[in-house]
């Protein structure tokens, strides 16, 4: 039986998809002191994950774009810190339970909730397990003095 992912104190509750995410190979952490909803590390990478209000995606405005972007430049300073040279995927996705296909607008994915856990799992492996805990420690340190 798989277990959930671990979280850290603080984790929305909008995020309860990620808990189907592998707990030894991913951490998700409270993004509020940077700006975001979650945080996510793993060994897919980083991501900065943003619950936007209700949209239906066409190509016009993104609503969260702009802050997903800012708390995606610092969660990559405070990884940085910790030792992980990746850069953050940045995520939104929308208020409520609409399935949409998923579209990139200015390096900015927009996905529905229900492919939240497919879209971290499915990039290619860049970390380790071993340096996901250690880099996930260490960032959970600095986002709690940030708090």
């Amino acid at each position: 039986m798989q277990q959930p992912a671990r979280f850290t104190n603080g984790v929305s509750a909008r995020a309860r998809e990620l808990g189907k995410l592998d707990p030894w190979g991913f951490r998700a952490l409270d993004g509020r002191p940077v700006g975001a909803d979650v945080l996510v590390l793993g060994t897919t990478g980083a991501f900065v994950i943003v619950f936007a209000e209700v949209l239906v995606p066409s190509g016009g405005r993104v609503p969260g774009r702009s802050r997903v972007r800012r708390a995606a430049r610092r969660f990559r300073a405070l990884l940085a810190q910790a030792g992980v040279h990746v850069k953050p995927h940045m995520v939104v996705c929308p208020e409520g339970h609409a399935v949409f296909p998923a579209r990139t607008a200015r390096g900015v994915r927009v996905i529905p909730r229900a492919r939240l856990t497919a879209e971290i799992t499915e990039h290619p492996s860049v970390l380790m397990p071993h340096q996901v805990g250690r880099a996930a420690d260490s960032v959970s340190r600095e986002l709690a003095k940030l708090r």
